[in-house]
C-alpha cells in the first residue's frame, strides 16, 4: 500500500511539472484554471437563473484579476491585461446584482473577450501561426 501510495503521488508529480513545462509556471497555471472554473460556474449560475451565485463568483474573479494585475513580477502588458479582465468582472457582478440575465450573459461575454485578448491574440499568436 505505501509503494502504491509513493507511485500515485510520482505521477501526480510528473503531470504537474509537464503542464508547467509545456504551459506555465504552477502558480500562473493554477490562476488561469481557477478563472476558467469562475466563467464555467457563472455559465452554469446563469443557466438556472441563481443570480447570487453568480454574483458571488463574479467577485472572486474579479479579486483575483485584480491581485494578479498588480503582481510587479508581471511584464506591464500582462498587468495591463489582467486589469481588463477584472474590469470586465466587474459587469458581471453588476448585472447579476442587478437579475439581468441579458446583460449577465452580454458580460460574460465581455470577460471572455478581455481573457481572448491575451491568450489568442498576444500569448498564442507565435503557436498559432506554426499550425
Amino acid at each position: 500500500l505505501f509503494v502504491f501510495g509513493l507511485f500515485v503521488v510520482a505521477i501526480s508529480l510528473a503531470g504537474s511539472a509537464y503542464a508547467q513545462k509545456k504551459h506555465a509556471p504552477k502558480a500562473v497555471w493554477k490562476a488561469m484554471v481557477a478563472g476558467l472554473n469562475d466563467i464555467q460556474n457563472i455559465t452554469a449560475a446563469l443557466t438556472v437563473f441563481d443570480m447570487d451565485r453568480a454574483a458571488k463568483i463574479g467577485e472572486e474573479l474579479v479579486k483575483r484579476e485584480t491581485f494578479i494585475s498588480n503582481l510587479q513580477a508581471l511584464p506591464p502588458k500582462a498587468r495591463e491585461l489582467h486589469a481588463k479582465v477584472a474590469e470586465a468582472a466587474k459587469g458581471v457582478v453588476a448585472a447579476a446584482k442587478a437579475g439581468e440575465e441579458n446583460q449577465l450573459a452580454d458580460a460574460l461575454g465581455n470577460v471572455l473577450k478581455a481573457c481572448n485578448e491575451c491568450h489568442y491574440n498576444l500569448r498564442d499568436a507565435e503557436r498559432r501561426k506554426k499550425q
